[in-house]
């Protein structure tokens, strides 16, 4: 649904992106910003695609859409997130929304946030994005910190995403995807897939066919870049549904990707030392 509200402050000029939030305060920066970049926002007739675009009072500003609103931010940790303990490692099931660490100073409510004040204090130990549900493993500490370390630089920590993607594409049955990502030069909130310098990126991936036409794929990295299967996915042409940087962010409710498996070498805890997240009801059904 377009709208339309006049800017109507006083005094110097303010960016775009600020305008935004203060009309919008409980929609998220991520959401402005690709509202902005997608070329949603009109000022005073004009179509503008930059967050620093100067406002002055009186100017008119038109919108395809109100941008999403944050979610209510979780300020307990609910006992039902653990998965197991198995020595000083918990393996949790964060749920969707919620940060695993605090990105700002100022915020408020993340994963670790909570868990030390219901655990006591804990090490997070690995992250997933914000809007990633699923296994991360916290510790409590210790020598458990330099094993789990030497097990993730060898790669010898199997971990397992399912997510839904874009249907119909073009995805083989099967394989592995290697590039180099870095920042996105034009948006630090983003990365990109670059033909040098960056840094390498492998993420194995195999097809899951769905009778009903919903495309699903099971991904295991490699390597653990910043949104490195958010970005994989959309560069075969199959972005994650609901990914609001690398996809359609109307596509789903939320970002359809879930970290469903944790599997620790056998060296750590013996053979069978593995956790699941068991699949969120949006995710259902699926073959």
């Amino acid at each position: 649904m377009t709208e339309h509200f006049l800017a109507n402050h006083a005094g110097d000029p303010k960016r775009l992106d600020r305008v935004l939030r203060d009309r919008y305060p409980n929609a998220s920066r991520h959401a402005i910003q690709e509202l902005i970049a997608g070329r949603h926002v009109q000022v005073n007739g004009r179509t503008v695609w930059l967050a620093s675009w100067k406002i002055i009072g009186g100017d008119k500003i038109t919108i395809a859409e109100a941008p999403a609103t944050l979610p209510v931010p979780l300020d307990t940790f609910d006992p039902a997130w653990i998965i197991a303990e198995l020595g000083d490692i918990i393996a949790v099931n964060k749920p969707a929304g919620l940060l695993s660490e605090p990105a700002r100073r100022d915020d408020r409510g993340s994963l670790l946030e909570l868990a030390n004040s219901a655990l006591g204090p804990v090490t997070l130990f690995h992250r997933l994005d914000r809007d990633t549900s699923g296994v991360l493993l916290l510790t409590r500490g210790g020598s458990i910190n330099q094993r789990l370390a030497r097990a993730f630089s060898r790669r010898a920590v199997i971990k397992e995403y399912v997510a839904e993607v874009t249907a119909p594409n073009r995805l083989d049955a099967e394989g592995t995807i290697v590039t180099r990502m870095n920042t996105d030069p034009q948006r630090r909130d983003r990365m990109v897939v670059v033909s040098k310098g960056g840094q390498l990126a492998v993420t194995h991936y195999t097809r899951i066919d769905d009778p009903a036409g919903r495309s699903w794929v099971r991904l295991r990295p490699d390597t653990g870049r910043t949104h490195q299967l958010r970005v994989h996915m959309a560069h075969l042409g199959a972005p994650i549904l609901g990914d609001i940087l690398y996809g359609d962010r109307d596509s789903a409710p939320r970002l359809m990707l879930h970290s469903h498996k944790i599997t620790l070498p056998v060296d750590l805890f013996g053979e069978g030392a593995f956790f699941t997240a068991p699949l969120p009801t949006e995710f259902a059904p699926m073959p």
